[in-house]
């Protein structure tokens, strides 16, 4: 009888621990598994805490290398960081290490890393050399893992993920990615919030009281600034406009000649009708051809580059013709940044797309003359445009990010790391960096509104002149700036940041985003040096035919030298600039950037 009962107990106990484990492994099923690759990642509180009888996953550890930035940023390293602490909590995820490119370029960095068989698990890299380090065979595959980013995938366009395809593998992440409005969803979120603004290229400015004295009629930027004031709102392509337009080329040189026909002067000095910084040759030739640098025809898929995209020698004879006729300022190619600056914060300056500092130029012109005002206009169609119908472009956009994340072969848990990295997209990651954790207590409500209590903070969000060292949003980790956010795929928009309330908006840095916005090209016709080819002839271009090629054409005597001129730099510039290889090296990655 007792060896009967001590059975029966036995069987009973067992049951019991069956029917527990069987509860406790539950969640083991495919698709919600609760091991070291698991997705126990969607339950917590506002502070991360676990949430009871939730099952604690093991430390996952990963190391760390920035090859963007050359030294640190505060936040890698801040002991008041109040998000970090939070997010590691919530997933049991710690960033072990983080070193940076230490002044070497990426592609130096990481094969001396491999050689010596310390590469970091997760590399920050720029789009531009992701294909050169994944060739290095020692970065994973991510195309069996895509499903896992949900989040992501909202915001990334079809575009931004092909970007970041090479043969058919997904070879990085997005971060800082371009939010993608062909998704209604993101699209309703950006029409949804007047503080959006939308990344832009250069743009053109031109001097507001030459242009009234010209006959020009359009929106002042003091008039628009009122009108913000008032009324806070997103500003338009009517606010930005000219009446008559400067909407071709030749209506954009007549501007020109127009003004050196006024024979306006500035202390003395004669005004210049157009600036360019040493580099700006290649920005200002979308008003000819459809880009300065690798290009694919939508239609066709041609690729070509630099000086053989089409219209270039239109635009460099053009560019020729302005240089003898006093329109482009003779020191463009030879002046320091400093001389650039002066020559626009006296007020000599009529027409130009850059100046190193703007804030500080604007100011010294009104101190000269208070109608002094350098006001964005928009940018010309091409002559590429008006005969073709395809757009040009200044600069590649990257609808996923300019800044992506790979990850090294091998890491023990790339399942559970891509599931945290997708979280970072998620309202609830949104909302931590906005206003950190409940139990840091940055926050109370007062009338039926969230705001900061910390008057310091309250005051730098708001814009407003602070002391150095003052509590700011970096001082605590949040909008970004902790380890954490730092260490993981950046959040793509985020329309939980704190807002100042009214609004206050720049009718000056609106009205130039507005005019530069449409000149990054989204649509995958303009894409940055892919390869190592590619670079040898982007490197040669920068180093090379920007300078000193480009003083040669300016300096032809007439038209029969500089058609002579074009050809030979045609022909040098295939031969040393590598140009043949580089189209070859290209094609591949524009058939994927153009769905091909």
């Amino acid at each position: 009888m007792k060896m009967r009962s001590v059975s029966l107990l036995l069987v009973v106990i067992m049951l019991v621990v069956s029917v527990v484990s069987a509860c406790s492994n539950s969640s083991n099923e495919p698709g919600n598994s609760q091991s070291s690759s698991g997705n126990n990642q969607g339950k917590a509180s506002d502070d991360g805490n676990k949430e009871e009888g939730e099952k604690e996953l093991p430390l996952l550890e990963y190391t760390f290398l920035d090859t963007v930035h050359p030294t640190a940023p505060f936040g890698y390293n801040n002991p008041n960081d109040v998000v970090t602490p939070v997010v590691e909590e919530k997933f049991n995820i710690k960033v072990k290490d983080v070193i940076f490119s230490a002044g070497t370029s990426p592609v130096e960095r990481i094969n001396m890393l491999i050689a010596a068989g310390n590469l970091p698990d997760v590399v920050l890299a720029d789009n531009p050399n992701l294909s050169v380090l994944y060739a290095t065979g020692a970065f994973e595959d991510l195309t069996p893992y895509k499903d896992l980013l949900v989040n992501m995938d909202k915001f990334v366009s079809d575009t931004g993920w092909n970007m970041l395809t090479q043969d058919g593998k997904l070879i990085a992440l997005p971060t800082n990615a371009m939010p993608d409005q062909s998704n209604p969803e993101v699209k309703a979120l950006m029409e949804g919030d007047i503080h959006y603004r939308s990344p832009y290229a250069q743009n053109l400015f031109v001097r507001e009281d030459i242009l009234e004295k010209l006959g020009y009629r359009f929106k002042g930027v003091k008039e628009l600034q009122v009108e913000l004031d008032e009324n806070p709102r997103q500003l338009t392509y009517e606010d930005l406009v000219l009446d008559p337009p400067v909407d071709t080329p030749e209506k954009f040189e007549k501007l020109l000649y127009d003004i050196k026909a006024l024979d306006l002067k500035e202390n003395g000095k004669s005004v210049i009708p157009l600036e360019l910084p040493d580099w700006g040759a290649y920005h200002l030739s979308q008003i000819y051809a459809p880009t300065g640098g690798f290009y694919a025809n939508p239609q066709s898929g041609e690729v070509s580059g630099w000086i053989h995209n089409p219209y270039m020698k239109d635009y460099y004879a053009k560019l020729r013709q302005w240089f003898k006729d006093g329109i482009l300022d003779k020191d463009y190619l030879i002046q320091k940044p400093e001389q650039l600056q002066e020559k626009t914060a006296s007020g000599r300056v009529a027409v130009t797309f850059f100046t190193p500092d703007w804030p500080g130029a604007r100011g010294n012109m009104k101190a000269i003359n208070p109608d002094y005002e350098m006001r964005p206009i928009p940018w010309p169609k091409s002559q590429y445009e008006l005969e073709t119908g395809n757009p040009s472009y200044i600069d590649a956009a990257y609808p996923a990010g300019f800044s992506n994340i790979l990850i090294k072969k091998g890491f023990k848990d790339i399942e559970r790391l891509l599931k945290y990295f997708d979280w970072f997209q998620t309202e609830e990651a949104m909302e931590l960096t906005a206003w950190g954790p409940a139990s840091a207590e940055l926050y109370e409500e007062k009338d039926g509104k969230r705001i900061f209590k910390d008057e310091e903070l309250l005051a730098s969000l708001n814009g407003e002149v602070v002391e150095p060292g003052t509590r700011n949003a970096e001082y605590y980790g949040i909008n970004n700036t902790s380890k954490a956010f730092l260490t993981a795929p950046a959040t793509f928009y985020n329309n939980k940041l704190y807002r100042k309330s009214p609004p206050k908006f720049d009718a000056w840095g609106d009205l130039r985003i507005e005019a530069g916005k449409s000149k990054l090209s989204p649509d995958g016709t303009v894409l940055p040096s892919s390869g190592i080819e590619s670079n040898k002839t982007s490197q040669y271009y920068w180093n090379t035919f920007r300078t000193t090629k480009t003083a040669q054409l300016l300096m032809t005597k007439d038209e029969t030298q500089f058609n002579t001129m074009w050809d030979d730099l045609l022909t040098e510039f295939n031969e040393k600039g590598g140009y043949e290889a580089a189209i070859e090296e290209m094609k591949p990655f524009f058939k994927i950037s153009l769905g091909k």
